[in-house]
């Protein structure tokens, strides 16, 4: 996701809904389980109970649905691109940006947007 200063927002890449589970991996080896909102090839949106600074980054796991029977586990590196309290999602919006993705990974994500775009 690329974000402008000021109120203006420029996106690269559509999103697609994605309310799954997901567990981000510090380096001290703790895990956070977050929310998800949105994905697209660029980064997702989570929901969390912290507030992370801009700029910081960590590792998220997920599964992601191809079909019922496929959920192929997802992880990518990701920086914090921006991050507010929301109300209606009862946590912090955290919009992230992939910074490390691996072939496999990069793989299923496509696969996922090109089930799921409009």
């Amino acid at each position: 996701m690329i974000f402008t200063q000021g109120k203006s927002e420029k996106r690269t890449h559509e999103r697609v809904t994605l309310r799954t589970q997901a567990i981000i991996l510090l380096p001290d080896r703790k895990t956070i389980k977050v929310r998800t909102l949105d994905i697209a090839l660029g980064g997702m949106a989570i929901v969390a109970d912290g507030n992370p600074n801009p700029g910081v980054t960590f590792n998220i796991q997920l599964t992601i649905p191809l079909r019922a029977d496929i959920l192929p586990l997802f992880e990518a590196k990701v920086r914090v691109a921006h991050s507010v309290l929301s109300g209606r999602e009862g946590g912090f919006k955290i919009g992230l940006q992939f910074i490390e993705l691996s072939d496999a990974a990069e793989s299923v994500l496509k696969q996922f947007l090109e089930q799921n775009s409009k």
